[in-house]
């Protein structure tokens, strides 16, 4: 019996996609993004949690959950190892200042 086997390199697959139109790269993205979304396991290390969160597969939350740590341990790991969050809000510069200031007034803000 003669088996033949073609292999693929990740750079054929790569200019493959880059011949795809924007519209089916885009859905080609938005598939692959799914697929790793879907195929998370229930438990993963610290820095499988630390990799996903990072590459923006997951929230910073899911990523304590996959841990099995709590979102609190999971952001002082993230610290120690000096890679910052990232804080998304509708606020603009001023209106934190302004709601820093009121916090520090009431005793809420820790320096």
């Amino acid at each position: 019996m003669n088996v033949q086997t073609n292999y693929t390199t990740v750079q054929q697959i790569f200019e493959l996609a880059q011949s795809l139109s924007p519209v089916d790269r885009r859905v080609l993205i938005e598939r692959l993004n799914r697929q790793i979304v879907d195929s998370l396991q229930e438990k993963a290390t610290v820095d499988d949690a630390i990799a996903l969160y990072l590459a923006d597969k997951c929230s910073l939350g899911r990523a304590a959950e996959l841990a099995d740590v709590s979102r609190w341990e999971f952001m002082d790991v993230l610290k120690k190892r000096n890679i910052p969050l990232t804080v998304e809000t509708d606020f603009t510069t001023a209106e934190m200042d302004a709601l820093e200031k009121e916090l520090e007034r009431e005793g809420l803000l820790c320096s």
